[in-house]
């Protein structure tokens, strides 16, 4: 698999997941545009992308939840490439707290607004050159989505509603020639869930919960959304895909942390 003259814009690149995705589409040959609050982080990812592969890969320091930023990163993606060929929705935060705490409202917006508001900005935005270039759009959503947990409200309700967000815009995209699907990971390694969570945790969750006794690494979530985003999927659109080494199949993810 090759996405050599592809161009891939990817928001938390930074770290984690998206780290992940960006690491892969530079394996396989993509130019890439990488969007992140964190410039270290984000420094860390561009420079690793191109020590993997000759092709190029700019960068953007920015606040998702700023929609002129956006905008302008999409601007000087296509100033500097010509297109946009995918667009994989990744950056997100999580809050922990219930909805009896005082600042319970606050967080909800917060998280809201990175975990949903930002995949509509940048979808709204990006969608012209996308319909050019007949691409696609991978949302990173959550088994989350689909499970009930305390005092995780606002990020469970924002992965419920990427995926639902994911479904209408691909149904009104797919008349156009773009395709639009969500990834609902498990438990993966990476610095929200270390920042949230103990090892001793991670380490019951994944004896308890999963089934494949296995807790994922972002490279198995980027490899998916490689295959989503390549000619052998142009028949996909409007679909969830769950990669959660069996935590569904068990219930509740987060009752151990």
């Amino acid at each position: 698999m090759s996405f050599e003259n592809k161009v891939v814009l990817i928001t938390g690149a930074g770290s984690g997941i998206g780290k992940g995705i960006a690491l892969n589409f530079a394996k396989l040959s993509a130019k890439l545009s990488l969007l992140d609050i964190n410039h270290e982080n984000l420094k860390n990812t561009t420079k690793s992308c191109k020590e993997l592969s000759k092709t190029k890969a700019i960068n953007f320091v920015l606040d998702m939840t700023n929609d002129a930023n956006v905008k302008e990163a999409i601007e000087k993606t296509i100033e500097e490439f010509g297109k946009i060929d995918i667009v994989v929705n990744c950056a997100g935060v999580l809050s922990i707290g219930g909805i009896i705490e005082e600042s319970f409202i606050q967080d909800f917006d917060k998280v809201m607004n990175v975990n949903l508001r930002s995949y509509a900005v940048m979808t709204h935005y990006a969608v012209p050159a996308l319909i050019k270039s007949k691409g696609c759009i991978i949302n990173i959503a959550s088994i989350c989505a689909t499970l009930v947990d305390k005092k995780v409200i606002p990020y469970n309700t924002s992965k419920a509603a990427v995926v639902q967000f994911t479904r209408n815009v691909a149904l009104e995209l797919a008349e156009l020639g773009v395709r639009v699907n969500s990834i609902s990971p498990g438990l993966v390694k990476s610095s929200l869930l270390e920042s949230n969570a103990s090892q001793e945790a991670i380490d019951r969750i994944k004896t308890k919960k999963s089934p494949l006794k296995h807790v994922l690494e972002a490279d198995e979530i980027a490899d998916m959304v490689a295959y989503l985003a390549s000619d052998k999927a142009l028949s996909i659109t409007g679909a969830d895909f769950v990669v959660d080494s069996g935590y569904t199949l068990l219930g509740s993810l987060l009752e151990e942390v």
